[in-house]
């Protein structure tokens, strides 16, 4: 049904009464009705409009307008966005080993083969018994927990400027809470090779780079290929790496790879990371193979912990619905809480398993 038109012009010039006045009389209205003054704006079948308190009508006061709110929300993002942008190494023409805009692992070995000098960690030791710097790249909560060095012992000069940080995103890091992943998911500091920088001015210094486990140059990456039989692509791992980890890729090497890029000449690779100069017995403080607690792991505790219990429940109810069905109702209605964990997990993706189970 369509709506009544009114009988004016939607869109009626109010600041010309005569043109509103011979509208008016082309649309059969009555010739009688008073016509307004040549000096004010008509009027005519319009509401009165209500004025504010310092006389302006209520219509022309600044209102929320949620188009513009919208607008305005997108440009602080792009003006976000650009000002990372300007902030991070991509400014400097620097190509990230690591996360978007990075190229495939492979490719970027390949660069990096016959151009990383790996070391020892006996070579290391040497290397800073001279004067040699060693930069840890692993995260801020793994250096806290071990590393080269002893507090108040000078003698090596070892300095952390993690590769992988917490990760900008609030969701995605309680996505690593969630998992019991210590400070929760991490992402490549977008900023690295400036956050280097800081931290080693001279370019042209030796400095030994070292994670965690180090990485094998001269293993070969895995893979993807397209099987030409098939067309399907399929995963090529070779010997000594597996589906869990590429033995030939590490934080260490993939830092490298963007610091040569930032104009650094004089680096060294440590193999075995810095689990290898502590298992090697060099001055260190701190247990690579101790387990450390960190607060950010308990809501996935906590959450695991839920998930178990339902599992357990869920299991139990299906066996009594299964071969005890007078008993199940019975269940469900005495206890309330009991109903609420199995309801819970009725309406979760696992409970394809309690389905094949039945």
């Amino acid at each position: 049904e369509k709506p009544s038109r009114s009988p004016l012009p939607r869109h009626e010039p109010m600041s010309l009464p005569l043109a509103a006045s011979a509208s008016t009389r082309a649309s059969g209205a009555s010739a009688s009705r008073p016509r307004a003054p040549a000096t004010a704006p008509a009027t005519t079948n319009r509401p009165a409009r209500a004025r504010d308190r310092g006389g302006r009508p209520s219509h022309e006061k600044l209102q929320p307008n949620p188009i513009a709110s919208r607008r305005r929300g997108s440009t602080t993002r792009r003006a976000a966005i650009a000002a990372d942008t300007a902030e991070s190494d991509a400014a400097d023409g620097i190509v990230p080993a690591f996360g978007e805009g990075s190229p495939a692992w492979p490719l970027v070995h390949a660069d990096l083969k016959g151009k990383v000098r790996t070391v020892s960690v006996a070579d290391a030791r040497e290397l800073m018994a001279r004067g040699a710097s060693l930069a840890d790249v692993r995260p801020r909560i793994e250096f806290e927990e071990f590393r080269a060095g002893i507090d108040g012992d000078d003698s090596l000069d070892v300095r952390n400027v993690p590769y992988m940080v917490p990760h900008r995103s609030v969701a995605k890091r309680w996505q690593g809470y969630m998992l019991c992943t210590k400070d929760g998911l991490k992402e490549r500091d977008w900023r690295f090779t400036r956050s280097f920088a800081e931290r080693f001015p001279d370019k042209s210094a030796p400095i030994v780079v070292g994670c965690k486990t180090g990485g094998d140059i001269s293993m070969e990456p895995i893979r993807i290929e397209t099987d030409p039989s098939t067309g399907r692509t399929r995963q090529v791992i070779p010997e000594g790496s597996s589906q869990y980890g590429d033995k030939s890729k590490s934080n260490s090497l993939m830092a490298i790879y963007e610091l040569q890029q930032a104009g650094y000449t004089n680096l060294y690779h440590l193999d075995g990371g810095v689990t290898k100069w502590c298992v090697d017995g060099e001055r260190h403080q701190g247990d690579p193979y101790k387990f450390y607690f960190h607060p950010t792991i308990l809501p996935g505790i906590l959450f695991q912990l839920i998930m178990v219990e339902g599992i357990v429940v869920r299991s139990n109810m299906a066996y009594v619905k299964k071969f005890h069905p007078e008993s199940y109702d019975q269940i469900n209605n005495t206890n309330a809480l009991y109903g609420i964990i199995n309801d819970l997990i009725a309406n979760s993706p696992i409970n394809w398993m309690f389905d094949y189970y039945s």
